[in-house]
């Protein structure tokens, strides 16, 4: 499937990165309206979140989709807080992405005490650990707020 883009006649078409048409194809970019549509839209979320290596046309993919649920679960979830602890919410994370403490370690350049120490609610989450949990799980740093 080949999609191109442009504003005028005048300006050059630039066509869709081959990795977004590809994601546009599997799940298109669309208000979502249903319970189904949110389960599809999280499925393909989680699958792209964990990756490290995305290349444009993911990121912009994901970028829209990241918008699209955020509206669904502001419409849909508004009063919804989530209580946990932040050492919880870490926990919650590394299940769903498949991270394991070692790979915890390595993305925070910590020992394997800290992370230790940090999973079991024993030591809170630095500034800058909180930055680099963001960075890795593509989330805002409030989520460990």
């Amino acid at each position: 499937m080949t999609l191109a883009v442009g504003k005028s006649r005048s300006r050059r078409r630039s066509a869709l990165h081959p990795s977004y048409a590809k994601l546009l194809c599997e799940w298109p970019l669309r208000a979502i309206k249903s319970e189904s549509d949110y389960q599809t839209a999280g499925k393909v979320l989680d699958r792209l979140i964990v990756r490290s290596n995305l290349d444009p046309g993911q990121r912009d993919y994901l970028g829209a989709l990241e918008l699209l649920i955020e509206a669904y679960d502001n419409e849909h979830f508004p009063d919804i807080l989530d209580e946990r602890p932040p050492h919880m919410r870490l926990k919650q994370l590394m299940q769903s992405s498949d991270t394991s403490p070692a790979q915890l370690q390595r993305i925070l350049g910590a020992s394997q005490t800290l992370v230790s120490l940090m999973l079991h609610g024993k030591r809170e989450l630095s500034k800058r650990t909180i930055s680099k949990l963001a960075e890795h799980f593509r989330i805002d740093p409030g989520y460990f707020l």
